[in-house]
């Protein structure tokens, strides 16, 4: 048992408060889904009638069994009664959107103190959403709702103010860094895709935003160990989101490799913000090239290839605020440049690739060779690792990339691998001796049946492990598993 809480810091010890927490999720989730319609439609909509139901079921279930339910926040995490509620990547927008809600009305949370009925919840949603912002003096628009909520004869149902401590024990507060990894790649994501969609001029780039959530990146790569990777973030994949997801792993992948590579914290910052940017000039490439399911023509890949230079053209006028902007445009100016100066773009100057760009060169083609797309096939990623080998010295700076095979193992941080044993597992660290770097840490997912077990780290390279030694990659999806789950 003790290894099982080892490998997942964040499971809990009973069956119980498993379900306890997974039902308080699923709460969240329903009810900002409620909060979000609510402002679009009117409640008696015949729309709500199914999620309300189901709202009302999920809520009575946990009264019933816990007696009260109190979903409150404290800075950017929920507490179901006191306890954690463990963020999972595909519901933070959940989280963040009731965050949001619950913040511009100051107030901290949501009790539940008898079984709601549709009529009751319906009521408090109409009061919560119905109340305008801007109305912050202390206490008087919680006290106002809390009074509305009392004449509409909602009982049960109670506002909670906002508060700077939670009553949880010590444990649950103490740094989880699974939940800070996520929270700061969503920050990353969100970033970029509000710079894609938003910037029309150079100063309209949000340089110290950017920079907050690299530095925290940067952080997190010095806290790897005990079967956290920063590089298993990079198994975050989005597929209706592609653009985006890449430029973050980009990123992700690239802090990684730098700190492997003994870079400083200051410049771990300036590859971190380089390769984020990376792929900036896309903004300026149409959306029909830009998010096309089939192949490009010719025309529209001499479209996209243009993307280096409009990415160098936008940045350029951010060099009067912040010199270091260099570093950014020349990664985003030559990272498809190669090594031997064959690629593009096509500049009258042949300039060798900056330090950056040829990092940013290599974590680009693995993030892009391990992504699902429509067209193009999905390489595993020891498949990957093996094709960027044979472009050593043509393609890749041949130094760096025996660099990072050595950072990222012969079976990468995130592969989903069979053993000898038939178990399967993801690889959540690669071992720092170059001589056994087909013996890397690993996360065991499942029996040598097939069925999956409660998760726990292993290092193959221990004494006792040889009948684990790893047969091969595979696809987790054939397999049902999301690598992203385990991988760091």
């Amino acid at each position: 048992m003790a290894a099982t809480v080892t490998a997942v810091p964040m499971e809990t010890t009973s069956a119980e408060a498993r379900a306890f927490l997974e039902r308080s999720r699923e709460t969240l989730q329903q009810l900002a889904v409620l909060i979000r319609n609510s402002h679009l439609h009117d409640l008696s909509n015949q729309v709500f009638e199914e999620p309300l139901e189901k709202l009302v079921k999920s809520i009575s279930q946990l009264v019933l069994t816990e007696g009260s339910f109190r979903l409150e926040c404290f800075g950017e995490e929920f507490f179901a009664n006191g306890n954690r509620i463990r963020m999972e990547f595909r519901s933070l927008h959940a989280y963040k959107y009731v965050l949001n809600e619950l913040g511009k009305r100051s107030v901290g949370g949501i009790s539940f103190d008898d079984r709601p009925t549709v009529a009751s919840v319906t009521a408090f949603l109409e009061v919560f959403c119905r109340a305008r912002e801007g109305e912050t003096e202390e206490g008087s628009l919680l006290d106002r709702l809390n009074e509305e909520l009392v004449e509409r004869e909602v009982k049960g149902i109670n506002l909670l103010p906002s508060r700077d401590e939670v009553s949880v024990p010590e444990s649950e507060l103490s740094s989880d860094r699974r939940e800070r990894a996520l929270n700061t790649y969503q920050q990353a994501l969100d970033f970029i895709r509000d710079s894609m969609m938003t910037v029309d001029s150079p100063a309209q780039v949000n340089v110290r935003k950017a920079k907050r959530t690299v530095q925290k990146l940067v952080d997190l790569s010095y806290e790897e160990g005990s079967g956290f990777s920063l590089a298993g973030m990079a198994t975050i994949k989005a597929h209706d989101d592609y653009t985006f997801n890449h430029m973050v792993n980009v990123c992700v992948l690239a802090i990684a490799f730098g700190q492997r590579l003994g870079l400083k914290r200051h410049s771990l910052a300036q590859l971190g913000l380089s390769a984020l940017y990376h792929d900036m000039g896309k903004l300026h490439i149409p959306l029909d090239v830009l998010n096309k399911h089939t192949g490009l023509s010719e025309e529209e890949w001499a479209v996209m290839g243009n993307h280096t230079v409009y990415a160098a053209r936008t940045l350029f006028p951010l060099i009067v605020v912040d010199r270091t902007t260099v570093n950014r445009i020349l990664t985003a100016l030559q990272h498809h440049l190669r090594y031997d100066g064959t690629g593009y773009p096509k500049l009258k100057i042949r300039k060798k690739q900056s330090l950056y760009a040829r990092i940013t060169a290599i974590v680009d083609t693995f993030d892009a060779m391990t992504t699902k797309r429509i067209y193009q096939r999905q390489y595993l990623p020891d498949e990957a690792i093996a094709v960027m080998h044979q472009g050593a010295g043509t393609r890749y700076d041949p130094l760096l990339v025996k660099a990072f095979i050595n950072c990222m193992g012969i079976f990468p941080v995130g592969s989903t691998v069979v053993l000898r044993t038939g178990e399967l597992a993801v690889v959540v660290e690669s071992n720092p001796d170059p001589d056994h770097l087909h013996q890397p840490r690993i996360r065991i997912v499942t029996d040598p049946g097939g069925l999956r077990v409660p998760p726990f780290v292993l290092d193959l390279s221990q004494p006792g492990e040889q009948a684990r030694a790893i047969r091969r990659c595979v696809d987790p999806e054939k397999f049902g598993i999301v690598s992203a789950h385990y991988a760091f």
